[in-house]
């Protein structure tokens, strides 16, 4: 199979199973908020509503109709980008995202832009490094001091950062979104977690490349070895890294929830957290299927980049 077949017949395949997937968890989303015990009308009006007051809101809601009919209209809002109508603003559902993904968007691609390049750059170091058992105190300390990070939590890690530089050093804003510099901490606090475990991926990957017999003619060829480490070592470790990025990056929207709360960043994690708080479901189905959809969109590109970076790739045999 050529490579200029293959990729079509990869997105094609890929872009089944994405349909398939948000279906799936379109559905989902939908009967889990239908599981939770308590009366959503009742929640967004108060205790001490009258049961008139709360029959209305139902039927407003339209809280009253067969769950069927409700899957329907669900499947109506989603589609036409409304997502419904909160409970507690009365404001259809897509001001709220539109107002909180471009933070969680900028706080997110931050996150994974700087994972990426350190992991590969301090993993390729330490691969080169630590090869055939080279280094032994340098490859413990690192797997000491890897594992010592990816233990700690996040959210303890995200109020350190503020202890030090935004309230001691007075270097960083403590919270909000006002500029570039309100991203800083937030994405320190993410990123150390994961970079410790993308780079133990890296320099264990990078080790098994430079074993391979290609590198040995590399060097047999006497190429300088910077040269050796960019064309030929690389790539082959930019397909695992960017492979462990994708299936890092439900981890790291996980993360940016709490994180965004600790920093009073107004996002998607914020606002899903209020919405859970506030029982405001409209608003924690959007936002749950957004973040799914998002994992899945970007699984999809991570695929077809590493097809297309490695035409050898098992992808394209699946």
């Amino acid at each position: 199979m050529s490579r200029a077949t293959s990729l079509p017949n990869l997105l094609r395949r890929r872009l089944t199973r994405l349909v398939i997937s948000l279906v799936v968890v379109l559905t989902i989303s939908f009967l889990l908020i239908q599981l939770i015990p308590g009366d959503p009308a009742r929640t967004s009006l108060g205790p001490d509503a009258s049961a008139e007051l709360v029959a209305q809101r139902r039927h407003l809601l339209g809280l009253d109709q067969p769950v069927l009919v409700q899957y329907w209209h669900y499947w109506g809002n989603v589609l036409s980008g409304r997502f419904g109508t909160s409970l507690m603003t009365s404001v259809p559902v897509s001001y709220t995202i539109r107002d909180g993904l471009k933070n969680t968007l900028v706080l997110v691609s931050i996150t994974l832009i700087v994972t990426v390049i350190a992991s590969i750059a301090i993993g390729m170091v330490l691969g080169v490094a630590t090869q055939h058992n080279r280094r032994p105190g340098a490859q413990l300390a690192f797997t000491v001091i890897a594992g010592l990070i990816s233990a700690i939590p996040q959210f303890l890690v995200a109020v350190l950062l503020v202890y030090f530089f935004a309230v001691k050093l007075r270097w960083f804003p403590a919270g909000g979104a006002d500029n570039w510099h309100s991203f800083v901490l937030p994405a320190l606090a993410i990123t150390g977690s994961a970079t410790a475990i993308m780079t133990r991926v890296v320099r264990s990957q990078t080790t098994v490349v430079l074993d391979q017999d290609y590198i040995r003619v590399a060097r047999a060829k006497r190429l300088p070895p910077g040269l050796i480490y960019r064309r030929h070592a690389l790539p082959n470790v930019l397909t695992a890294a960017l492979t462990l990025a994708g299936l890092q990056l439900g981890a790291v929207i996980t993360a940016s929830i709490v994180i965004e709360k600790v920093f009073a960043i107004p996002g998607l994690g914020k606002a899903l957290v209020d919405g859970l708080l506030a029982s405001d479901y409209p608003v924690v189905q959007a936002i749950l299927l957004l973040f799914a959809a998002g994992v899945l969109v970007v699984t999809l590109v991570v695929d077809l980049i590493i097809g297309m970076l490695d035409p050898r790739s098992n992808l394209q045999e699946r």
